[in-house]
């Protein structure tokens, strides 16, 4: 007994966080739930749809996993930038030199780009390694549907942004998780018709799902993707601009409050 003491207080000494965080509770339920939705919406598309449905789904289907990086993955490293700083207890370093946040936030968009840029090479090389696709017409339709995601991306990492900046440490799961509850609702696997009615309207208040919904009509039938295409950028150019308006305000209101509480 004596020698399963300190197996225990390792344990319980990690079991403990969770009292005092209940973000990392949330992000052990939520995980596996949006694996169960976004997979289970998936199969049950697939269950319900003839063969003709599935006309060209390869290279749909890779497209949507491509295009959800730029919004997901892309949300991700804009976060972390500002995590980095907290991680390493810099955030007052940093902003004790004369560097206006607008510079931070130009920066952090730069270096966001050119890490979408590497993740859509890679991703490029994958494809190519392991299916039999054309690269051309792949890259050309990655691009017709890529400007209006990239801006959900940024209005996405800038929402997280603004969790963080309120939050400090205690809110980056919460932000994470705030990032990716939008994929069962994004269309990006699947057609958000198979949602259920209450899932369909609040995907309709998200600029992805109507980029989605094109790039799938556009590439599986060959249907015009304009008016998907107007609506998604007009909704992701309005939502981008807000999140990174309302994070300069929120990191200005919480600077005054002192950064240093951020770390803690």
């Amino acid at each position: 007994m004596n020698a399963f003491m300190p197996i225990w207080a390792i344990t319980l000494r990690h079991l403990q966080l969770y009292k005092r965080d209940l973000n990392l509770l949330l992000g052990v339920l939520y995980w596996p739930l949006l694996d169960v939705v976004t997979w289970g919406f998936l199969e049950a598309w697939v269950q319900r749809s003839s063969i003709a449905d599935f006309h060209n789904y390869e290279m749909i289907a890779l497209l949507g996993v491509l295009l959800w990086q730029v919004i997901g993955r892309g949300a991700n490293i804009l976060s972390i930038s500002l995590c980095e700083e907290l991680w390493h207890n810099n955030m007052l370093n940093l902003f004790s030199l004369p560097l206006k946040i607008t510079d931070w936030v130009l920066g952090i968009l730069l270096y966001f780009a050119i890490m979408i840029g590497v993740t859509f090479c890679c991703g490029l090389l994958c494809i190519y390694a392991f299916y039999n696709l054309s690269m051309w017409h792949m890259a050309f339709n990655f691009f017709l549907f890529f400007p209006p995601l990239f801006l959900c991306g940024i209005w996405l990492g800038f929402t997280c942004l603004q969790i963080i900046v309120l939050l400090g440490k205690r809110g980056m799961e919460l932000g994470f998780i705030t990032i990716w509850f939008l994929l069962p609702f994004s269309g990006a696997y699947y057609p958000i018709e198979i949602l259920p009615s209450w899932g369909q309207t609040l995907s309709g208040l998200f600029p992805m799902s109507y980029i989605f919904t094109g790039m799938r009509l556009y590439v599986g039938n060959q249907q015009d993707p304009t008016l998907y295409l107007i609506k998604g950028y007009i909704l992701s150019i309005l939502y981008a601009a807000s999140a990174i308006l309302l994070f300069i305000y929120l990191f200005n209101y919480s600077k005054q409050k002192g950064l240093a509480r951020l770390s803690d």
